[in-house]
């Protein structure tokens, strides 16, 4: 390992009450980092450098244990010799977790997605009440759709005037304008769905009862553990906000890894999510109107068009925003057949 890396693990590590035998580096991302230590005592642990303010990562420590005292499998954070969840050290936080073995979920074994599912509607219930022993949460998106689902129609309508106007246009300009109008027509229809009063009454109460969302609860972020519970990780992205953010989020990275949205698919992942938290046929209109919205063409054309991945060829990226505007196009005629068979599914409901 490193030398600047060992010392400053060294210097961590030895703020807990662990006997290390070895420590290795799984990764690093500038601002962030995760090892691998072996302890004589507990066995291996997993350390982390963290992005976060010191309140944010009061907050998630409070909870991680906030969610595993209402049964949410999630790995524990071990507690340095004079107590605390972390360390600072020149600036930059670290946290110690348990480690856990098993396998990440696959979305293909039906099993595996009612894990999932079940698993996300049991976050959601679990996170109900939840305040911050600070007074301030790290994040509180449910006040921003509207404002962030404007923000990214306006970039579209900008994009689409700038590219025009090109003289040459590249293969992916030419893609994005063929396409642009029917997906400025789907944020526009999104946005109008929005538009319902039980959108900001649902709001105002989550203001009030807090709900959490992970914001990434998908197979990379979670295990089937040996003792055969679905643990999630990564919680450093926890948000005070409706739990459709997180069910939106599964339902697109679903659907677009077969390229095509499947009605029955569709029906069965939010069935298995109604026996747990069971949502009411208002909240799920709240819910077609996000899954309206073009999220995946959007988020894969300003990758390209704000300079993300830059290192990506133009090919690569050509080729992933065609995959998206096919996923995107096929979702329509789904999602509108999904709300004329909502009864059905609330009916599955705990």
């Amino acid at each position: 390992m490193d030398t600047v890396f060992s010392d400053v693990v060294k210097a961590v590590i030895s703020q807990y009450p662990l006997k290390v035998e070895t420590i290795y580096l799984l990764s690093y991302k500038g601002k962030k980092a995760v090892w691998s230590i072996a302890t004589e005592d507990q066995g291996e642990v997993i350390m982390k450098k963290l992005p976060m303010q010191e309140n944010d990562i009061k907050f998630m420590i409070h909870a991680i244990d906030y969610l595993r005292d209402r049964g949410i499998h999630t790995p524990g954070v071990y507690k340095t010799l004079s107590g605390e969840g972390y360390v600072v050290h020149d600036g930059e936080y670290f946290v110690v977790f348990e480690s856990v073995y098993g396998r990440n979920p696959e979305y293909e074994i039906e099993e595996d997605m009612r894990m999932i599912m079940r698993g996300m509607a049991s976050f959601h219930k679990a996170s109900k009440g939840i305040e911050s022993p600070t007074g301030e949460f790290p994040s509180f998106l449910l006040t921003e759709w509207k404002d962030e689902m404007e923000r990214r129609y306006q970039r579209l309508v900008n994009w689409k005037e700038e590219k025009t106007k090109l003289a040459e246009k590249n293969a992916i300009d030419k893609l994005f304008l063929k396409y642009v109008d029917t997906f400025l027509a789907q944020a526009e229809k999104a946005l109008t769905m929005l538009d319902n009063p039980y959108y900001e009454k649902w709001v105002e109460e989550t203001k009030i009862n807090k709900t959490l969302c992970h914001q990434d609860y998908a197979s990379g972020n979670l295990v089937i553990g040996s003792d055969n519970n679905l643990y999630v990780f990564d919680m450093d992205s926890l948000t005070v906000e409706l739990p459709i953010r997180d069910i939106r989020k599964i339902l697109n990275k679903v659907m677009k890894k077969q390229t095509a949205w499947d009605l029955e698919k569709f029906k069965r992942m939010m069935k298995y999510y109604q026996e747990v938290n069971p949502l009411t046929i208002e909240q799920y209109q709240i819910l077609a109107a996000d899954l309206q919205f073009p999220h995946l063409f959007y988020g894969q054309v300003s990758k390209y068009y704000e300079g993300r991945d830059a290192k990506w060829p133009l090919r690569k990226h050509f080729e992933r925003i065609k995959e998206m505007t096919a996923t995107e196009i096929s979702k329509d005629a789904v999602l509108q057949s999904f709300l004329l068979q909502l009864d059905e599914v609330v009916s599955h409901g705990a």
